[in-house]
């Protein structure tokens, strides 16, 4: 009798013990902090993935903002380009080739390395996105100086 009973209180714990709920998942901070950073500079997910990117391959040269002021910048002739003055002045179609095989596939310096084969094209594309977010973000100043009245140029 005592067999059954035993057999009756393992099956019936093995049953409890499985339905219980699965422990919470281990704290991010990491992520949390990107998270928070990227909600508070107005970038959805593809453009925060692109800003990842631009840190990891770009920002040498190009600078955190992409103002061309990089720590690799001062040494290179020609100098690399202030995103916040050429970025509207292209469409994204420019830039994927850029990006896929460097500054020279566009006639301009071979010193942007072609990041076509280290990249895919949906990580071109959040690269893109964060361009276009750049943009957007640092309007190209004013020609001779002059402020802008209500976002328009006087």
């Amino acid at each position: 009798m005592k067999r059954p009973v035993l057999a009756l209180l393992a099956l019936w714990l093995g049953v409890v013990s499985c339905r219980r709920a699965n422990p919470p998942a281990p704290a991010d901070p990491l992520g949390d902090v990107f998270r928070k950073q990227a909600q508070e500079e107005g970038l959805n997910r593809t453009q925060t993935e692109g800003r990842r990117l631009f840190g990891q391959y770009c920002t040498t040269c190009h600078g955190e903002r992409g103002e061309g002021d990089g720590q690799n910048a001062y040494n290179l002739e020609p100098k690399p380009p202030d995103f916040r003055q050429s970025l509207g002045a292209h469409p994204p179609s420019y830039w994927r080739q850029i990006i896929g095989g460097g500054s020279a596939a566009v006639g301009r310096s071979p010193l942007c390395p072609p990041w076509g084969r280290a990249l895919s094209t949906r990580e071109i594309d959040t690269l893109i996105a964060y361009l276009e977010a750049l943009g957007r973000a640092n309007p190209s100043p004013a020609p001779d100086g002059q402020a802008e009245v209500g976002g328009v140029s006087p």
